[in-house]
């Protein structure tokens, strides 16, 4: 199956190519076709499988190129970042733009009043923009709520609803999630007149399937840093993500990794307490390479969109089996191969249980003196 064949457009094809991306993902090949069917979807597929593109060049392919014509509900200022870079990337004529919260509304509203064709935007801003009536929502005529499940989580379902019930065209729902609830089937019920296809690709087998998993149990919390060090140097990752359980512990990792003398990576850490315009500086850095080890929070790092990631560390195990998965398809993505190392403290190897559960695949235990450690220093054969 190509994206030609799937009804992509030649020019988006080639700009794809360019992107080295080939061959469609299972959730493209499956949600391209009905949505440009005009068919509404409930779409529950994991981050990491390509759902970005499945909605984005389906939605490209049909647009008019009129003023607020489609309108990206996202959870996250990064997601919002990362949908427009898509756009962006694919080298169309279509005028888009992230909007969101912590920056300026003013060139927010200087770009809405030349003209964007694809809005995407946070719930709190949007609706900012729409009670300043500087966003028109009467000619909108697609509509997608991306990581609902996240959107949820976060408190935004009264602003999700809201903004839904002023939106009165006729317009094309489609609502992508990691999980499902009561709250998210109602919704998409409501919200597509009870007129969808539910695409369930829950196993993303894109995510954890192409990621070599492994864990470190560890005695004490106090060795947990020395373990990590170790680790590094049997490894030898090209760039990796560090995931903590708090912002106390991400703020004491850096500082102590930084203080370290001849430490082989530059360090940073990405927080909630950063402003928006450091956290894309930091970001920005990592994706280039400049930073090569960085420092997250599940909260923050909620979006994130960066390739060639080799390693996912969980120096603290996630205490719910999702955030897991979540952080792990932080690597893998679109097909490529990734580490993922978690240092499990002896006291918490029942949340290691939890998540081969969900997973339903068996990590593998690795020990500091174990020789097959230096075996997947390069994940992208």
């Amino acid at each position: 199956m190509t994206f030609t064949e799937l009804g992509i457009n030649e020019h988006s094809v080639n700009e794809l190519k360019k992107l080295e991306i080939v061959k469609p993902t299972p959730v493209q090949q499956k949600a391209i076709p009905l949505i440009l069917k005009g068919q509404n979807i409930m779409a529950q597929a994991r981050t990491g499988s390509g759902k970005t593109l499945a909605f984005v060049l389906p939605i490209i392919e049909r647009l008019k190129y009129k003023r607020n014509e489609a309108l990206i509900l996202v959870p996250t200022r990064e997601l919002a970042n990362q949908i427009y870079e898509v756009i962006r990337d694919l080298g169309t004529r279509v005028k888009a733009f992230p909007i969101y919260g912590g920056v300026s509304i003013n060139n927010q509203i200087n770009k809405l009043e030349n003209g964007i064709n694809i809005i995407i935007g946070t719930p709190g801003r949007i609706i900012d923009l729409y009670k300043r009536r500087k966003l028109r929502l009467n000619e909108i005529r697609f509509v997608v709520v991306d990581e609902a499940d996240r959107m949820f989580d976060m408190g935004f379902t009264p602003d999700v609803k809201y903004i839904l019930n002023q939106i009165h065209s006729e317009y094309q729902f489609m609502l992508f999630s990691a999980t499902f609830d009561n709250r998210i089937r109602e919704l998409v019920k409501k919200y597509s007149k009870n007129s969808f296809e539910f695409l369930n690709l829950s196993r993303d087998n894109l995510t954890v399937g192409n990621t070599k998993q492994f864990y470190y149990l560890i005695d004490r919390y106090g060795d947990k840093l020395k373990t990590f060090l170790k680790i590094l140097r049997r490894e030898k990752p090209d760039h990796l993500l560090v995931f903590v359980n708090t912002k106390r512990t991400a703020s004491w990792l850096s500082k102590r990794l930084k203080s370290l003398d001849n430490f082989m990576y530059n360090v940073d850490l990405i927080s909630g307490d950063l402003s928006q315009y450091q956290r894309e500086k930091i970001l920005k850095a990592f994706k280039a390479h400049k930073i090569n080890l960085l420092i997250a929070t599940d909260v923050a790092a909620r979006g994130l969109d960066i390739n060639n990631i080799s390693h996912v560390f969980n120096y603290d195990i996630p205490k719910f089996p999702e955030n897991y998965v979540h952080r792990i398809g932080r690597t893998s993505r679109m097909n490529k191969r990734g580490v993922a190392i978690t240092l499990c403290l002896k006291d918490e190897y029942e949340y290691l249980c939890h998540i081969e559960g969900l997973i339903d695949k068996e990590i593998k235990e690795k020990t500091i003196f174990s020789q097959q450690n230096t075996q997947y220093h390069n994940p992208f054969y």
